[in-house]
């Protein structure tokens, strides 16, 4: 009789741990913008500047070397998302960050059809 008890304790143990650990690392938060409300960080180590809406606050995030950047489907570097940028500020972007940290992870741009 203690057998599926124990079993019983076990399974749920096992799933609490899960939980606290999904948790634990469920801290990247994604930003859907157009390109022209972005303010690209101008170096490598520097900052991010989006806004989500005309009216929204700022948000501001640290980007780093390992922050990605992507036109499509492709890794470019942040000149070559910047000079993209530049010249299709109605591109949709999402910016991924930790929530908690508040650092860059990457910033994605749509090429192509920017109707939306």
């Amino acid at each position: 009789m203690r057998l599926p008890l124990q079993f019983a304790c076990l399974v749920v143990g096992a799933a609490l741990a899960h939980t606290a650990l999904a948790k634990e690392h469920l801290t990247e938060e994604t930003m859907e913008a157009t390109a022209d409300m972005l303010v690209l960080p101008a170096v490598t180590e520097g900052v991010l500047t989006v806004r989500t809406c005309e009216k929204c606050p700022a948000r501001t995030l640290h980007a780093s070397a390992a922050t990605r950047y992507m036109l499509g489907r492709k890794i470019v570097t942040l000149k070559d998302l910047s000079d993209y940028v530049r010249s299709n500020g109605r591109a949709f972007t999402a910016v991924s960050y930790d929530r908690k940290t508040l650092a860059l992870n990457g910033i994605k741009v749509s090429v192509g059809d920017t109707s939306r």
